[in-house]
């Protein structure tokens, strides 16, 4: 890397090494990602990048995650921005104070009698998150299970400034539990407590699903328009043109 339980409720059950098994109950916080996160993020931008066969174009690493989420004087949301979702079988401790712009969000005892939840990855992806920004590899039983990437944008139409959603990923496992809507809750809650004026993202066309979900939210689709996006050696050659 280039940069700088004593007791379990009975919904934990280690069922074999580097697997676990959350039945009936689940505990979910969101909170701003901190540096000892970045091997976490990475996996989980590797695997949204698979999951739209945008494997070919990728090449993003630990390092360049560090460099563009935690180099930067500016505040959180006011520069590239990570927020982690983890998940646990023990509920989350309340967090009432931060010395960021950011109130983490907790979820505790989420209950779910009909589904079984078996994470293969469990070691994998344990965090090292203590609350207070120190290595704690030991963590009792808290894991990554998700993330979004936004970053602050403007839009000439409109009175004010906004979030752009550019990433919003939830590993496989966790799917259906209604995570993704808490991950995005999340960023509509800090534009509206910032003052912006607008949440933006992109949702792919063959993804029917989510985008009827969007719509019922009450998102504004634009589907006469595509993103564009010139990069790679296209991009310096344009650069150099000059007529």
């Amino acid at each position: 890397m280039e940069y700088s339980t004593s007791s379990l409720i009975n919904s934990f059950q280690p069922k074999e090494k580097h697997t676990t098994l959350f039945n009936h109950q689940i505990s979910a916080r969101i909170r701003l990602a901190t540096q000892l996160d970045v091997p976490n993020l990475h996996k989980l931008v590797t695997q949204m990048a698979e999951y739209h066969g945008l494997s070919q174009i990728f090449t993003t690493t630990e390092t360049s995650l560090y460099n563009n989420l935690f180099k930067s004087p500016n505040p959180p949301f006011h520069s590239p921005t990570a927020l982690i979702l983890e998940i646990s079988p023990n509920p989350f401790p309340q967090t009432n104070h931060t010395t960021t712009n950011f109130v983490p969000i907790i979820k505790n005892n989420y209950n779910f009698d009909n589904l079984e939840i078996l994470d293969h990855e469990l070691e994998t992806y344990r965090s090292k998150f203590n609350g207070h920004g120190h290595d704690n590899s030991n963590n009792c039983n808290v894991y990554v299970a998700g993330h979004v990437l936004v970053y602050p944008s403007y839009n000439g139409f409109f009175e004010k400034p906004g979030l752009f959603l550019d990433q919003m990923f939830v590993r496989k496992c966790y799917r259906g539990m209604k995570f993704g809507k808490l991950l995005f809750s999340a960023v509509a809650m800090q534009a509206e407590k910032m003052g912006m004026g607008m949440v933006d993202w992109l949702v792919a066309d063959w993804n029917e699903e989510t985008i009827n979900f969007y719509e019922k939210m009450g998102a504004h689709y634009i589907p006469e328009y595509r993103l564009c996006k010139l990069y790679g050696d296209q991009l310096q050659a344009f650069g150099k043109k000059s007529d």
